[in-house]
């Protein structure tokens, strides 16, 4: 069987793959914390795009079967956590959440920025290490099956509870003394005997308990994001020392790294204003930047992330990069099963769900704004779920098929759907994010004048990046592609 020169890109064609993967995942990151997406559901869809690219540069492989598609967004999505009170501390303040006794506003404590810089390193190594450890398993040598990955999650899962109910507590009080301090603080306020470390537990890590104790909401964020790091990194170890996959390891490291690096460094836009802590610029700050900080985060995270991964992959050796060209075979043996699976996990979950979600919750949200309902939530989830229910009789329709005879579903292998999904998905999530919110683009701007006052209160900043990385992308991705098939 002939073997595939997958990975022996040129270095232009290589060039180009980082700077689309930077672009598509920078402007899906800033989409994920736009309304309708959000959370999990947001990180989803920031997955789709993510293993979509991966599969249309490197999917002309064995292992990149179309099964692993949703298995890797929804790997992705039902790890990350919540930012809390972190994203700014390493600006050298912490706030309580709820206030004091006799207290009208909660409190905001000055605290050591390193302490802060701690927490959200682990924060972002804990973010996503079961999609790392599916993208490298995805080039690895060894053949994984289902067990093997039911091995890794069973690890992540296992030591990120153990930490949480035990070791977590007091790594705590020697990365990040402070938060340990204040939270007995509060506490003591709410008129509770008990230390931290047992409040969290008697609560189960209740975080709807926690915010109503000052400061006991970061702590128990504190403990969850931590032993989240702890249980990404075992994981890795888990593919080293259970799986003897050195290579899987050291891919997700890499990734969890990366992502730690990526949500810290771009937190830099949440505390650049601050008077104290790593970068005190105070109010020299310009009000473009200042105003949508919260956005610039979000895109720069997600634009070094994908600059990071994409930067991995292509510097993998070409000894893993060859491999036998793929070949369709039937990974779910019963056919009634893989069609099942492929209609919904792959159609109605991976590739509708994902974009109807937050179309459905921006038109609820006008439905309710124009008069004709009273809760955009319900209407929002309604609309959803029956387009839903539509798109679901769609896929199952279309892949009956497969019910017969054993093919590809769209009658392509995944590489060659994936570089049109890509696209299509990316052109689709676009028209969501920009035409169907509360404004259209520059709506309301007839002037320069109009134009520079929205400029100067930060109202254009993030429009004009998500626009320009939305061009962008269309040409590197456009310059990728050429140049792969160039190359093969």
């Amino acid at each position: 069987m002939t073997k595939l020169q997958n990975g022996n890109m040129s270095l232009w064609g290589k060039l180009f793959s980082v700077i689309t993967c930077a672009l598509m995942t920078g402007f899906m990151w800033r989409v994920r914390g736009d309304h309708g997406w959000g959370s999990m559901w947001g990180m989803f869809a920031v997955g789709v795009m993510l293993i979509l690219f991966i599969y249309a540069v490197f999917g002309e492989r064995k292992r990149m079967n179309y099964e692993m598609l949703p298995v890797a967004v929804l790997l992705l999505g039902i790890t990350n956590g919540g930012w809390g009170t972190l994203n700014s501390q390493m600006g050298g303040y912490l706030t309580s959440t709820a206030a004091f006794t006799g207290e009208d506003a909660a409190r905001l404590v000055e605290i050591n920025p390193v302490h802060g810089l701690f927490m959200m390193l682990f924060l972002g190594f804990g973010w996503m290490p079961l999609f790392a450890l599916v993208v490298g398993s995805l080039f690895s040598k060894k053949e994984y099956k289902l067990k093997h990955y039911i091995i890794l999650i069973a690890v992540f899962y296992a030591v990120t509870y153990i930490f949480k109910f035990s070791l977590s507590h007091f790594i705590l009080e020697i990365v990040h003394p402070e938060a340990v301090a204040f939270c007995k603080e509060g506490l003591a306020d709410a008129g509770l005997d008990v230390s931290p470390m047992m409040a969290y537990i008697k609560e189960f890590g209740s975080a709807s308990w926690a915010k109503k104790i000052p400061f006991a909401r970061n702590y128990f964020t504190s403990i969850d994001v931590m032993s989240a790091a702890f249980g990404a990194l075992f994981s890795s170890l888990g593919a080293l020392l259970i799986l003897k996959d050195k290579f899987t390891a050291v891919i997700s490291l890499l990734i969890n790294t990366v992502c730690a690096l990526s949500i810290t460094v771009a937190d830099i836009f949440l505390i650049m204003d601050s008077d104290r802590g790593l970068i005190p610029m105070g109010d020299k700050v310009p009000m473009w930047i200042q105003a949508p900080s919260w956005s610039l985060w979000e895109f720069f995270t997600g634009f070094l992330l994908g600059l990071g991964i994409m930067l991995i992959l292509v510097c993998i050796p070409k000894k893993y990069i060859e491999e036998e060209a793929f070949v369709p075979v039937l990974p779910l043996k019963n056919r009634v099963v893989h069609y099942i699976f492929t209609a919904g996990a792959l159609g109605t979950f991976m590739l509708s769900l994902t974009l109807i979600r937050p179309l459905g919750m921006r038109l609820g949200t006008h439905l309710f704004e124009a008069g004709l309902f009273e809760d955009e939530d319900t209407v929002g989830t309604v609309i959803a779920v029956v387009l839903t229910v539509i798109a679901a009789a769609v896929f199952f329709v279309i892949f009956k098929g497969l019910l017969k005879e054993e093919k590809m579903p769209f009658g392509k292998t995944p590489a060659e759907f994936s570089r049109k999904a890509v696209l299509v998905y990316f052109l689709a999530t676009s028209a969501v994010y920009f035409f169907t919110d509360d404004e259209l683009p520059f709506e309301g701007i007839h002037s320069k004048a109009e134009f520079m006052t929205k400029w100067n209160a930060g109202g254009l900043t993030v429009l004009l990046l998500t626009l320009i990385a939305f061009v962008l992308f269309i040409v590197f991705y456009t310059l990728t592609m050429k140049s792969k098939n160039k190359k093969s």
